[in-house]
């Protein structure tokens, strides 16, 4: 069975960032050793340039993504990474359930794209879609650290498509 999964823009006015990810790097995101692989499927391919709408230059709104859901899956989870920035991975995006959003690595609710220092070269942005045994049991607005320590424990598989995004 095929579900698409659906976000909403961040609460609030769109804040445009001006500077590139910090230096807040957090936990490393669950690895596939020993996990079911999971095709996703989402507005970009695998190794291609993240359209401009899904960034800070752009109107900063979450992408959809969509994936095959393996039999067993009791709920999702869906983390935005930047494996390039300066300070280490940082987090851009935490989302479960039908409709629960995490803080990321700003500290902010929710979803913020890619945001780049300028001149860098284009970072990877890694997102990745988990099937989960159980529910996290997190409440809205948990840390990047918390949801991915919740995924930890119950994660049985995954699928991840990487695009690039550089200013």
């Amino acid at each position: 069975m095929r579900r698409t999964y659906h976000s909403c823009l961040v609460a609030g006015s769109v804040v445009l960032l001006t500077s590139g990810c910090g230096s807040k790097g957090t936990q490393e995101p669950v690895t596939r050793n020993g996990l079911e692989t999971v095709q996703v499927e989402g507005p970009w391919k695998n190794g291609q340039r993240i359209p401009r709408r899904y960034t800070c230059d752009g109107a900063n709104v979450a992408p959809e993504f969509g994936a095959a859901e393996p039999g067993g899956a009791r709920d999702f989870a869906i983390v935005m990474t930047d494996p390039d920035a300066p300070g280490g991975t940082f987090v851009h995006w935490t989302h479960w359930g039908a409709s629960t959003v995490g803080r990321n690595s700003f500290g902010k609710l929710g979803y913020s794209g890619p945001c780049p220092p300028k001149g860098d070269k284009p970072h990877h942005y890694v997102i990745t879609f988990y099937a989960l045994r159980r529910p996290l049991g997190l409440a809205p607005g948990s840390s990047p650290d918390q949801v991915l320590g919740a995924i930890k424990k119950s994660a049985f598989a995954s699928g991840s498509v990487t695009g690039l995004y550089g200013r």
